[in-house]
């Protein structure tokens, strides 16, 4: 029998930042699944500042927080409002490959040597290897739990 409602994605259009609508979404869908009768609700969350911090491990980041106990990152402490906690890294949450020159077409850079590379909104090192003319970005996230 089901009893988890697992949110995968909760959108909100850049030019409607700002006016509480991630919350009500993700509200109403703790509230629809209570009622639904589902035990949890969870999610798989990309932190909106990691990118700044790509050499950081998901393990470390997720323990970073302000002085008032809540996380440093934004879009952690929506959920944490609502009552999520963070309980634990979601490694390889999505994973994306191509060829270099698909990989330098999507970055807008050069990746000359096989290695880790930053790329600018990455949350974790996209790796290229030349030899076998692939690149692969594996993204980790945190999983929050609401309910």
């Amino acid at each position: 029998m089901p009893d988890t409602l697992c949110v995968m994605v909760a959108a909100v259009r850049p030019d409607r930042f700002g006016g509480g609508l991630a919350a009500r979404v993700l509200t109403a869908l703790r509230d629809r699944s209570v009622e639904a009768g589902l035990r949890r609700v969870i999610a798989p969350v990309r932190p909106t500042l990691k990118a700044r911090y790509p050499l950081t491990a998901m393990e470390d980041f997720a323990g970073w927080t302000r002085p008032d106990g809540l996380h440093l990152d934004p879009w952690i402490r929506t959920h944490q409002r609502l009552g999520a906690t963070v309980f634990a890294p979601a490694p390889r949450s999505m994973v994306i490959t191509g060829t270099v020159a698909e990989w330098e077409a999507w970055a807008g850079m050069a990746f000359p040597r096989t290695g880790g590379y930053v790329v600018p909104g990455a949350l974790d090192l996209v790796e290229i290897d030349r030899e076998r003319d692939r690149g692969v970005y594996a993204e980790s996230n945190l999983w929050m739990r609401h309910l």
